[in-house]
């Protein structure tokens, strides 16, 4: 990678290359982007990916990070017109949304928008100011910083003496359990199809395991008490995106490429974050702080779930790196996106938090040198 030149505020650099992933991540962002034109075979998972972004579309929050990026290389020194641009597109995105009754109708959506502006915002102030620090250092603190901020405005605001921030958790929990809804009803739809019927003849194991996840779905309580940390997490995906996007459309560098995933890797006092939440979660005497407990667990430990799947890919031949998505495409219809998506994830997690001590792509590296250059 080209390294900084002796002017530290204006920096171009060739490129990003490689397209790969990046493309595989774009195709998967649009397509939950579109979870409503979905068919009714995928409602199932669908309402995994419902209820797991809170902010919906996807597609915004990528743009608003491109936005933010492209504010911010104007700011150091680049160009004016990709700004402006990427603005332009932003807010007629937004606008556009504004007019379709589908979307503006509902509750969430004010939320929605000031919720992406302030990340954009955010994230292009944190890539000025921060130089050419790493991404993710910058990415965290921004959208930690907008949480902060969203939380003290709803903290000062109330209406009818109750609080701006149970006015806000009531309206997720009204909009998950609407989005759950749709999807469910999607999956009667699906259920009452002559397909479904000639599936149960031929596969009755796997059409139980459907029925028992719908069932399982249909009772489960709305997790609004992860919203918080379900709304960090996928503004952090969003930021990575448009961080790789940016940096493949734009000759400005705004500060270090993204590493592979296979080397994704953070400071490890992080794990401080996990031993305060478990300690939240744990201590009687700390139960009102518990919601607060069960936030950090999952903030951070789907940090080191990422880091555990860097992990498991450095350990495969870049040949062999599409087998694991291969096998996921396979399990998820037959086993039912819960137990597929929750293994993979404690798999992934007890990896990632063990590598914090055990470093095992540091002594992977003389065993397997055919897995990376």
């Amino acid at each position: 990678m080209t390294s900084a030149g002796a002017n530290p505020t204006v920096t171009t650099a060739p490129r990003e290359r490689g397209w790969r992933w990046l493309v595989l991540a774009l195709v998967a962002g649009t397509a939950v982007s579109s979870v409503a034109l979905w068919p009714a075979s995928l409602a199932l998972l669908a309402v995994v990916v419902r209820l797991a972004l809170p902010v919906h579309p996807f597609s915004w929050l990528v743009l608003a990070g491109v936005a933010g990026c492209a504010v911010a290389g104007w700011a150091r020194g680049g160009s004016f017109v990709s700004a402006a641009l990427a603005v332009l597109v932003l807010c007629m995105v937004l606008w556009r949304a504004a007019g379709f009754t589908a979307v503006s109708t509902t509750a969430l959506f004010p939320f929605s928008i000031g919720w992406v502006l302030l990340v954009a915002a955010t994230f292009g102030w944190l890539s000025v100011a921060s130089g050419n620090r790493a991404f993710l250092g910058r990415a965290l603190a921004a959208v930690l910083i907008a949480g902060t901020l969203t939380l003290l405005v709803l903290a000062f605001r109330s209406d009818g003496g109750s609080s701006g921030v149970a006015q806000m958790s009531q309206v997720f929990d009204q909009e998950l359990d609407r989005r759950r809804g749709v999807a469910l009803a999607q999956w009667d739809e699906r259920r009452a199809a002559p397909s479904w019927t000639a599936m149960d003849v031929r596969f009755p194991s796997v059409v139980r395991s459907a029925d028992a996840v719908a069932r399982w779905m249909e009772t489960v309580p709305t997790p609004t008490v992860l919203v918080p940390a379900l709304l960090l997490i996928e503004s952090l995906a969003a930021l990575a995106m448009a961080w790789a996007l940016w940096h493949r459309l734009a000759r400005f560098r705004l500060g270090p490429p993204l590493s592979p995933l296979s080397e994704f890797r953070f400071n490890d006092q992080l794990v401080w974050g996990l031993v305060a939440g478990a300690t939240l979660v744990l201590l009687p005497t700390l139960s009102a702080w518990r919601g607060v407990g069960v936030n950090l667990l999952l903030l951070f430990g789907a940090l080191y779930a990422l880091r555990g799947v860097g992990v498991l890919l450095w350990w495969l031949p870049d040949r062999w790196a599409w087998l694991p998505l291969l096998l996921l495409l396979v399990c998820i219809p037959l086993l039912g996106p819960v137990q597929v998506l929750a293994t993979v994830a404690v798999l992934a997690f007890g990896v990632g938090l063990g590598d914090t001590w055990r470093d095992f792509r540091r002594t992977a590296r003389p065993l397997r040198p055919d897995v990376r250059p």
